[in-house]
């Protein structure tokens, strides 16, 4: 699974949040291994639940290391994560109904859409977290806009 392997274009200088994300790829390639083998569904559903499982840790994570930096992203960023659970809810919900839609096209999927995340929402987050001169740049800005307001 080419298309969920870690690229160092996805590396966000936080080191710990790095191997957080390559931790969800390897997991996804792995469930998606499991499928192309043909493990039964109990074991693809605990992998995928296990999954599951590992995005939201990962979610809350970033959400309290933004939290305790006071990030001007934190509202709109924890926003995104809710959506992206909602619909990764929903994406386990349909399986556990109907298992024979788990495929890896399924987990393409569902790793696009993390990779997705990472790309467009985490790494401009992050950014801020690992340049503490424009995160301070940033919430001197909103400061002055909420006061102005």
């Amino acid at each position: 699974m080419t298309e969920l392997a870690w690229q160092t274009e996805y590396c966000s200088g936080l080191e710990v949040i790095d191997q957080e994300h390559q931790q969800l790829l390897q997991r996804l390639q792995q469930l998606a291994a499991a499928i192309a083998h043909g493990d039964a569904f109990t074991h693809l559903e605990s992998l995928l639940l296990d999954c599951a499982a590992d995005i939201q840790d990962h979610f809350q994570h970033e959400e309290t290391l933004m939290a305790a930096a006071s990030h001007p992203q934190y509202l709109s960023h924890r926003a995104a994560h809710q959506n992206l659970l909602r619909d990764l809810n929903r994406m386990v919900n349909e399986i556990q109904s109907h298992p024979e839609t788990l495929t890896t096209t399924t987990v393409t999927t569902l790793g696009q859409l993390v990779l997705q995340h990472i790309c467009d929402e985490d790494l401009p987050m992050l950014y801020l977290l690992t340049h503490p001169e424009e995160l301070a740049k940033q919430q001197a800005e909103q400061l002055t806009a909420e006061t102005f307001f």
